[in-house]
């Protein structure tokens, strides 16, 4: 058999167990498995469907490489990684620089940078923690104009702390950088962080805030304040938010947003006059609350005087008037 198919110029296929004589292994293609090239034709042609129903100036901005009005930007870096084993979607937000989604639009009257030096998180803590983007460093180009780092700006203001990778490190900075547990970006987790140069991790938030032991009693956190605010910065040089603050998801009242203030004697007039307007509301209901208070606060009578002396309190009582003088 093996000279019949040399003979006919077919290949032996390789040999299965349980059969006497060579037999041609067949492969079964799944349709649904499509090659890079398919794939890749497949995309283009949606692509090209997807821009022939834009209208003509959409169309023309795509091809430009800008994008439509009202699309969305989708940061694919800001999600958890593959290995996280995290379901958590992609960040997606209308062009925002904070690491959060914002709820509310950009109200009439306002610009980008009024929302965004004012927006407060609302996604859980556990979610904004898995958008880290870790740090990286690298030199500049020498004689190239460098334009300022975009990341966390809006209109040329910075309105989050981000890492810079331009930094000039010096050798004291590469030590630490090289040595400090701390700054092991690539094993670092928001979860259990190291304190400068300390081999200790501690866990956060559980060592950060007071405890309780067995017995009831409180202690103060097990990280002092100092070393806290090292955790914080880690925090802020992985492009996190500090969600660890106690008003982190209160917010804080922007400077441009507080009363204006005058000198004292616009404020004090103003603040009398409202108080004349209110009294004129209620004159005549003031004017007999005066009345009963000028006729109780009166000194008793020699007559009452006499009765209750002679009939005491509790008998007197119907006859007499009790005397009320006003707190001051």
């Amino acid at each position: 058999m093996l000279g019949r198919l040399l003979a006919t110029g077919a290949r032996p296929g390789p040999l299965r167990l349980g059969t006497r004589a060579f037999a041609p292994a067949v492969v079964h293609k799944d349709p649904n498995l499509l090659s890079g090239a398919e794939r890749g034709a497949l995309e283009r042609i949606g692509e090209d469907a997807e821009l022939q129903g834009l209208s003509r100036s959409s169309a023309a901005s795509v091809v430009r490489g800008e994008p439509p009005e009202g699309a969305v930007v989708v940061r694919s870096h800001n999600g958890p990684a593959p290995h996280a084993g995290s379901n958590f979607p992609v960040q997606a937000y209308a062009a925002h620089p904070h690491n959060f989604t914002p709820l509310r639009p950009v109200a009439h009257g306002f610009s980008a940078l009024d929302r965004a030096v004012r927006d407060t998180a609302w996604e859980s803590r556990f979610d904004l923690l898995e958008r880290r983007i870790q740090p990286t460093y690298c030199g500049e180009c020498r004689g190239t104009p460098r334009r300022e780092l975009q990341d966390g700006m809006v209109a040329g203001i910075r309105v989050r702390p981000v890492q810079n990778p331009y930094a000039k490190l010096t050798r004291a900075q590469k030590y630490r950088l090289n040595t400090w547990p701390s700054r092991n970006w690539t094993a670092w987790t928001p979860h259990r962080c190291n304190v400068r140069g300390s081999r200790r991790r501690y866990r956060v938030p559980e060592d950060i805030n007071p405890y309780r032991d067995e017995l009831g009693e409180w202690h103060p956190p097990r990280v002092s304040g100092r070393y806290k605010a090292d955790i914080e910065k880690q925090f802020y040089m992985n492009s996190l938010p500090w969600v660890w603050q106690n008003d982190y998801y209160l917010g804080k009242q922007h400077f441009m947003d507080r009363e204006p203030r005058g000198p004292k004697r616009w404020y004090k007039r103003e603040f009398r006059r409202a108080q004349v307007a209110e009294a004129l509301r209620r004159a005549d209901t003031m004017v007999e609350e005066y009345k009963k208070e000028r006729r109780e606060k009166k000194r008793l009578s020699w007559v009452e005087q006499v009765v209750l002396e002679f009939c005491g309190e509790q008998a007197s009582l119907p006859y007499v008037r009790e005397r009320r003088i006003p707190k001051m």
